[in-house]
């Protein structure tokens, strides 16, 4: 039985109309078989290979979708923190044989706690599903859009011109991020601090990528509501040893 299906797997119905041709031909008994019978066995022959064709395909699609649901938050929809570390780690490499750029955002909501503990979980929900949408209408087509947790989100921007390209679609982000939420008859508002970095310009890999990202993006909380502000932060400084970054984000 398992060579019989492993074989109507792997050349499909046109082996399988061959062998049961062949099957057909050949008598069970002494008694002599009409062509009726022998087509009545291929009919039946062909029914149950298209099942198992059928079952193959249903087995193949609910393996995607579960493999969809492990890459994807639950919430937004987007690629979620695993699957994150996993592109940023691939990108890096990708880049770095083909002698390319990556840029990375980093993007924490401003604001969202205070929302989140005035007007209660469902509409935190609401917003960062909003939110989420904004970002990845700004990123650009190849860029990947992941949610970090809570509400920090990461943006993979591959094959990346240069710096400026990637604080343009910074800039895109955080003035998108920025305009008024209407959710149940409430207007609520957040800003997006963005930190950006760049291999192989200032990381040498992947995690220095996230750790200086993170680290711009905490400088950027500290310069006000003005989407542009994120654009003007300073190189990140040395890092010590006992750096709570170094803590905070591992890959």
């Amino acid at each position: 039985m398992s060579y019989g299906r492993s074989r109507l797997y792997e050349t499909g119905e046109v082996a399988a109309q061959q062998d049961l041709a062949a099957a057909a031909v050949l008598p069970r008994s002494n008694t002599p078989r009409t062509i009726r019978e022998a087509r009545h066995e291929i009919d039946t022959l062909r029914s149950i290979n298209a099942h198992l064709v059928r079952q193959v395909a249903s087995l193949q699609q609910r393996e995607a979708h579960a493999q969809r649901l492990a890459d994807r938050d639950g919430l937004t929809g987007l690629y979620n923190r695993r699957k994150m570390l996993e592109l940023l780690e691939s990108s890096v490499i990708d880049a770095a044989q083909r002698g390319q750029r990556v840029g990375l955002l980093f993007i924490d909501l401003d604001g969202f706690k205070e929302v989140n503990d005035e007007h209660g979980h469902a509409a935190g929900d609401k917003l960062l599903m909003t939110a989420a949408s904004r970002i990845a209408g700004r990123a650009r087509t190849g860029d990947f859009v992941c949610r970090y947790g809570g509400d920090e989100f990461v943006v993979i921007l591959p094959r990346a011109a240069d710096m400026a390209a990637v604080r343009q679609v910074a800039g895109s982000i955080a003035k998108r991020v920025a305009l008024p939420y209407r959710l149940d008859g409430m207007e609520l508002q957040v800003t997006a601090a963005i930190g950006v970095s760049m291999y192989p310009d200032q990381a040498r890999g992947a995690s220095d990528l996230m750790l200086l990202a993170d680290e711009s993006m905490y400088r950027a909380k500290g310069h006000g509501t003005d989407p542009s502000e994120v654009l003007r932060a300073a190189p990140p400084p040395a890092r010590r040893r006992d750096d709570p970054a170094k803590r905070r984000i591992s890959i």
